[in-house]
C-alpha cells in the first residue's frame, strides 16, 4: 500500500485552527507532499512507553549516506519538529520530489499534524 499523506495547514497571522489528527500507520508510513523547508510536524503519543519517528534523508555525499533523523516522544507527550531544509530531506525518486517520508515506529498510539509559516 501507498505512503499515507499528512495534509499541511499553513499559520498566517490571522490564525489558524488546529488540523485533524492523522493516526500513524507504521506498516505504510507516511509522507507531507511539498516540502519547502518550512513544515513542521506535531507528534502526539497516548502511548506509556516512548515512541520514535524517522524522517528519511536521502542525501550523501561522495558515497556517504547522512543519517535519518530520529525523534522520539516520552509517554503521553506533544513534540514539535521541524523545519526540514529540502537538500536534505525531500526525496529524489520519480514522483517522490519535494515529499518529506516520515516513518512511526508503531501504529495507533502516536498522531500527526503538519503546519507550515
Amino acid at each position: 500500500m501507498p505512503r499515507v499523506e499528512i495534509p499541511v495547514q499553513t499559520i498566517t497571522r490571522l490564525s489558524v485552527s488546529p488540523g485533524s489528527q492523522i493516526t500513524a500507520d507504521a506498516t505504510n508510513d507516511h509522507y507531507i507532499s511539498g516540502n519547502d523547508g518550512r513544515i513542521f510536524v506535531e507528534i502526539i503519543s497516548t502511548a506509556v512507553a516512548t515512541e520514535s519517528v524517522t524522517f528519511e534523508t536521502p542525501f550523501s555525499l561522495d558515497d556517504l549516506a547522512l543519517e535519518d533523523q530520529v525523534i522520539y516522544v516520552g509517554p503521553s507527550a506533544t513534540r514539535y519538529a521541524g523545519p526540514f531544509p529540502t537538500s536534505t530531506f525531500n526525496q529524489t525518486g520519480v514522483g517522490d520530489e519535494n515529499k518529506l517520508f516520515i516513518d512511526p515506529s508503531v501504529s495507533t498510539t502516536l498522531k500527526f499534524r503538519a503546519y507550515k509559516v
